[in-house]
């Protein structure tokens, strides 16, 4: 049932680390996708347009400067034979044309490069009007020639020497031409061309989509009232899925990896608190071990050493005091160590006091000399603040914590050295240096340093940091250590200061 627990834990916080914001990522990219690709398509259509508009103002501006060169190099009296000629050349030459007629003034069709059962007047009147009073072509899309089809015509007024309107040139665009280029250029586009009157008269490419992507794109021509509208091509799903699954693959595996990174994370923090807890339960288990055998030592040591006074006083020689006071000095030591067993237990309700930092250092100080002369060390003392840093606490553990440290800086230096140590102040907190340029503390101890029975001493128990940590930590302060092997060590031992002074 646990296991099943934790699973589901797992499972619902990869959802929601991964899976969720993979989707809802790949969604943001999936609309900003189309968006290009509905520009794109558009852009793509603004330029087809631009082309379609641009060759079909070319074709009706070219068409309209040939009539007009023709019907200026007309001679008069106009020869019909000469005219039909010319006109079935050229209309053999451009399949634009549906076809080419002569007309005279009054519309009628003298000439025509397709045959006409009739030569009939057909009603656009209003247009010849118009061609002659302006002496311009005129072009149409609503006029239906003797063909009976709906084209593009062009009518192109012709004068005699005088300046006179004599006859009209009619040249018939065909539709289809324009729609068969079309659909050639932009086989997959929708093209639709309205006339004045908003008319289709003609549409090419595929059928259109009932909401284009983006709108559609409209243009008009120069020479005629046409308005040119294209149909952006739809956005398709498969140009969106090539990049939308390389998206989606590389957002998956990026979340998966910062998944795995913020795993790996919370797994090395679980295991440092595991790791924290596990040797407070150590140093707790051994605490309470040590204080019980502390007890344990101290009921018989108090009597051996009533015992060894007694003797004292019945053996007065020489010889035998001087075994008395070994043994007195070896019974010191061990009371010694039991003290620091009581340190490591829990802690008891003890009378802190206010003291001067400066005046606990110089009280050890005789003794730190003293040590320092056996190893041949010099000692520098140094109090770096104005006013002396004023600290609640318990005398005896300070100096305790001081002379641990500067005993273990004093054995590292056997060849002799400089021991320096120094008392800082920052703010509410004051520091005790103390540094030696010893052998220093191999790199792979000092993850372990504060650990219980660790140390590179032979004769050493372990137990020197253990304790010192143990009592600062009881005063709301922290020690460092920094160390490089052959140059020294440096520990520094912060304590929070009291405004108080003593009276």
């Amino acid at each position: 049932m646990r296991n099943l627990k934790n699973l589901w834990k797992k499972v619902r916080l990869y959802l929601i680390l991964v899976m969720i914001p993979a989707f809802i990522i790949s969604f943001f990219v999936y609309e900003q996708e189309r968006e290009n690709i509905t520009e794109k398509h558009r852009q793509t259509a603004t330029l087809m347009l631009n082309i379609h508009r641009n060759q079909i103002n070319y074709l009706i501006g070219e068409t309209e400067a040939r009539l007009s060169s023709l019907a200026t190099a007309l001679n008069h009296p106009v020869n019909e034979q000469h005219i039909k000629r010319i006109l079935t050349e050229t209309y053999k030459k451009e399949p634009r044309f549906s076809a080419l007629y002569l007309l005279n003034k009054d519309g009628d069709v003298m000439v025509s490069t397709s045959p006409v059962k009739e030569k009939k007047k057909v009603s656009y009147k209003n247009i010849l009007q118009k061609a002659e009073k302006s002496k311009k072509s005129v072009i149409t899309d609503d006029i239906h020639t003797v063909s009976d089809r709906l084209e593009l015509n062009i009518f192109t007024p012709v004068y005699d020497s005088e300046g006179r309107t004599t006859n009209f040139l009619l040249a018939s665009i065909r539709v289809d031409y324009l729609k068969n280029i079309m659909n050639v250029l932009s086989p997959e586009l929708y093209i639709k061309i309205l006339n004045q009157k908003n008319q289709i008269v003609f549409t090419a490419g595929h059928s259109p989509p009932e909401k284009p992507d983006g709108g559609t794109v409209d243009a008009f021509l120069d020479q005629i009232d046409w308005k040119l509208e294209v149909y952006p091509e739809p956005v398709q799903l498969d140009e969106i899925v090539h990049s939308l699954l390389l998206s989606f693959l590389s957002i998956f595996i990026l979340l998966n990896i910062m998944f795995l990174m913020l795993q790996y994370v919370l797994l090395k923090r679980r295991t440092k608190q595991e790791r924290a807890q596990n040797e407070a339960q150590k140093l707790e288990l051994i605490g309470t071990l040590a204080a019980s055998t502390a007890h344990e030592i101290r009921n018989p040591l108090t009597g051996i050493s009533g015992f060894i006074q007694l003797l004292q006083k019945k053996y007065q020689s020489k010889e035998d005091q001087m075994y008395f006071s070994i043994i007195d000095q070896e019974i010191r030591r061990i009371n010694q160590i039991v003290s620091e067993f009581l340190v490591l237990g829990k802690p008891t309700a003890e009378q802190w006091q206010l003291n001067a930092m400066n005046e606990m250092i110089d009280e050890i100080m005789p003794i730190i000399h003293s040590e320092a002369n056996l190893y041949n060390v010099e000692v520098e003392f140094q109090d770096c603040g104005e006013d002396p840093a004023y600290v609640y606490c318990k005398k005896d553990h300070i100096k305790q914590v001081v002379l641990n440290v500067a005993k273990n800086a004093l054995e590292s230096m056997k060849n002799g050295g400089k021991l320096l140590i120094q008392i800082e102040h920052h703010q509410e907190k004051a520091q005790i240096i103390v540094k030696d340029i010893g052998e220093g503390i191999p790199k792979e101890m000092m993850e372990s340093i504060f650990q219980p029975f660790v140390t590179s001493k032979e004769k050493g128990t372990g137990l020197g940091l253990v304790v010192c940590k143990r009592i600062i930590s009881m005063y709301g302060g922290t020690i460092q250590i920094e160390s490089e092997q052959h140059k020294g060590t440096t520990v520094t031992i912060t304590l929070p200061t009291s405004k108080e002074q003593v009276d």
